[in-house]
């Protein structure tokens, strides 16, 4: 019986380095030796490109709320905030790492920040999951350097301290309000 065992597995062990498939096994090992590999083959990236789909539907992807809902219905739809207070004259409401601004002329949603600032998505990263962004400048308003997809009525941004480092808040606004 031990011989018939070891004759399947010298098999399998042929097969696979006949097919090809025996290099990247080892390769594979090889690579599971070396502690930062692990990571970031096991951890889905952060960002994809739904992102980008469901922003040209005004749809912020990580918490799948729609810019144009009421201030009313987020509030009966996430509960009582974590902070709350006044953002341009509109109220904002943040729950954890998220922040909701609504108008002050209707109550509805108009920005949705997050801060992104512990995944330390790079932006090569961010280029590889959403492409190439429309802009790519710095905001003289805040000091951030922004990187925007222009997503017909709506743009979605990325915020970092400095050009190139790890990104740190994103945001989903109306075009028009950015």
């Amino acid at each position: 019986m031990k011989y018939i065992k070891y004759f399947i597995v010298m098999n399998m062990a042929i097969f696979l380095f006949g097919c090809g498939q025996g290099n990247s096994i080892v390769m594979d090992i090889e690579e599971l030796d070396k502690p930062g590999s692990v990571v970031s083959a096991a951890t889905p990236s952060f960002l994809s490109f739904t992102w980008i789909e469901k922003g040209f539907n005004g749809i912020f992807f990580p918490t799948d709320q729609a810019l144009g809902e009421s201030q009313t219905d987020v509030l009966e739809s996430l509960g009582e905030p974590s902070e709350k207070g006044l953002y341009e004259g509109g109220n904002y409401y943040t729950y954890d790492r998220t922040t909701y601004i609504f108008s002050s002329e209707n109550y509805l949603l108009e920005a949705i920040m997050m801060d992104i600032s512990d995944y330390r998505v790079s932006v090569e990263e961010m280029k590889r999951a959403l492409g190439t962004p429309d802009r790519s400048e710095l905001d003289e308003m805040d000091g951030y350097w922004t990187y925007s997809y222009e997503l017909d009525d709506y743009t979605l941004f990325f915020e970092t301290s400095e050009e190139g480092s790890p990104l740190e808040f994103v945001w989903l606004v109306e075009s028009d309000k950015q």
